[in-house]
């Protein structure tokens, strides 16, 4: 079968086309990552498949107080997660999406009971805390904190303008407002905010 000059010209031109439209969609677009959601006054509803997040960091002991770290009693165990779009993302540029979800979850500290080894392991949860990177929705700070009670989804509010995790978190958080110097998942994997 013999195509016509014009029939290669017309299909040449709707390939062009269509990478224009593919091109176009993606510069300027916002970085696909799985959207937080919010309702209608703000509130951020809790993720409902935060157990496939990916674990990039967990600490013991880094609790706030300022009583002084006791081997004895360590306080919580607390396990950083990030949702996994918003991961694969900053693994290929070196930087995060907007809309950029961590999960902070607290756990209390418990002697391993069986087999009889040393040290601890997580308990129940006594607390969780997201932290959205959102420089839209969040134009001042850049991000927002949100507080979940234990045992409970309900949506809540972001914490408000100045609040300390934000002020801890912008003095210092080694990359754009987060401890990544304590992820090993990410830590020196992130580039220049000035490119």
């Amino acid at each position: 079968m013999r195509l016509s000059a014009r029939t290669i010209s017309a299909a040449a031109a709707l390939v062009g086309v269509a990478v224009t439209l593919t091109v176009r969609g993606q510069v300027g677009a916002r970085p696909q990552t799985s959207i937080a959601h919010y309702d209608a006054n703000g509130l951020l509803a809790f993720p409902p498949d935060t157990d496939r997040w990916v674990g990039i960091g967990s600490g013991l002991g880094g609790n706030y107080a300022d009583e002084p770290f006791d081997p004895a009693n360590p306080g919580s165990i607390s396990v950083v997660q990030m949702e996994p779009s918003a991961y694969e993302y900053f693994l290929k540029n070196g930087r995060y999406a907007d809309g950029t979800m961590f999960l902070l979850t607290f756990y209390a500290t418990q002697k391993k009971p069986d087999p009889a080894l040393q040290g601890f392991v997580q308990g129940d949860i006594v607390g969780r805390e997201i932290h959205v990177i959102d420089k839209k929705r969040f134009a001042r700070e850049g991000s927002g904190f949100f507080l979940f009670s234990t045992g409970t989804d309900t949506p809540v509010a972001a914490m408000p303008l100045g609040s300390d995790c934000i002020e801890c978190h912008t003095t210092h958080g080694a990359f754009d407002g987060t401890f990544v110097q304590f992820y090993p998942a990410l830590r020196g994997r992130q580039h220049s905010l000035a490119q």
